[in-house]
Parts: structure tokens; C-alpha cells; sequence
């Protein structure tokens, strides 16, 4: 038996390389490790024009933010993370706590919920009036993303989910940044 239980990007690859060892597939657990670690410091590594905050929801009802290696991304995709911090579980918060932070940009992604999953059940949210008022729902910067494919689960995928939250921090930076279809989709807040 192997448990993994990473906090991290750098746990996550780690436990590439463990699976790979207790397979006797080594060096192509390496490998692919190597491939995954450019990815992450190709969006590390390009400058970026600001640094918006970005707050990413794990659960809508009730609400919480998304904790365990998502801060991170969030910093590596270069925002300012939000409400958690990198390594803890995700935990339950209120609306005014949202509110005190006004983030620029607010990212849906209730755990093993696809995009059209996440906006069926944002619908609720809608009815709140203090979710009105802040700023990020104001502006339209609000994101549905695939959760169940590439943020609840921690693996090679989460690689692609840096690279989708990268594409909603910066879309002019990583314009050509190629992610998966159908794992992003812009809210209409109306």
C-alpha cells in the first residue's frame, strides 16, 4: 500500500516519482516529472504586467475556499491568492470574508464538479445580494473551471489546471497557451 496525501506542486510531482518507484518505472516516472516541473516554470517564469487577486471557491453551499496546492497555482499563474494559504485544507468562509478581500477575479471550483455543473449550482449564489456587491462579480470576472479534471484531484493533471488558471490571470500574457476544451467558461453575472 502507498498513501499519498501531497499538499503541494512539489509533493504532487513527488508522488509521481513513488508511484513510478514502487512500479520499477523509474526512469519514466523522472521523465515525466521533468516534462510536468517546464510546464510549471514555463508559467513561473514569464513576466506578468499585475498581480490581480484571485480568489478560487472549492464549494458554493455552504461556501469554501480552495486550499492544498491551489494557493499555490494561483501564485504561480501570478495572482495574489486569497483567503488560504498553501498547504492547509480547504475551509469553510463567509461572504463578508470574500468581501473584505475583493478580488479581482473570482474562480468556481466545487470539487468533482465539471464547468456545467459549477454553473448550474452558481445560480444560487446569484440571489445573494452581498455577492453582488463584490468587485470581481461587478466586473464580470467570474469562472466556472473543471474541477473534478484538473483541481480536486492531485496529479499530472493539476499541471493543465495551472495552466487554465495562468489563461484566466493573465489572457493576454499566455494568449497562446493551449488548455484543454471546455475546462474554463466565463460567467454571465446577469
Amino acid at each position: 500500500m502507498l498513501v499519498l496525501d501531497p499538499k503541494n506542486l512539489d509533493e504532487i510531482l513527488q508522488n509521481v516519482i513513488q508511484v513510478g518507484d514502487r512500479v520499477a518505472k523509474q526512469e519514466k516516472a523522472k521523465d515525466f516529472v521533468i516534462k510536468l516541473r517546464k510546464r510549471i516554470d514555463h508559467i513561473k517564469d514569464i513576466p506578468k504586467i499585475s498581480r490581480p487577486k484571485v480568489l478560487c471557491i472549492e464549494w458554493l453551499d455552504p461556501l469554501f475556499s480552495a486550499g492544498h496546492w491551489v494557493p499555490q497555482m494561483v501564485e504561480i499563474a501570478g495572482g495574489i491568492n486569497g483567503i488560504s494559504s498553501t498547504g492547509e485544507k480547504s475551509r469553510r468562509m463567509q461572504i463578508d470574508e470574500m468581501a473584505k478581500f475583493d478580488p479581482d477575479i473570482i474562480i468556481l471550483m466545487p470539487c468533482g464538479f465539471d464547468v456545467s455543473r459549477t454553473i448550474l449550482e452558481y445560480e444560487k449564489l446569484l440571489e445573494n445580494k452581498s455577492w453582488r456587491k463584490i468587485k470581481a462579480v461587478n466586473r464580470g470576472e467570474v469562472y466556472a473551471v473543471n474541477a473534478n479534471e484538473y483541481f480536486s484531484k492531485p496529479g499530472p493533471r493539476t499541471i493543465s489546471g495551472l495552466e487554465i488558471l495562468a489563461k484566466i490571470i493573465h489572457p493576454d500574457t499566455f494568449r497562446d497557451l493551449q488548455v484543454p476544451k471546455q475546462s474554463i467558461q466565463k460567467i454571465d453575472s446577469e
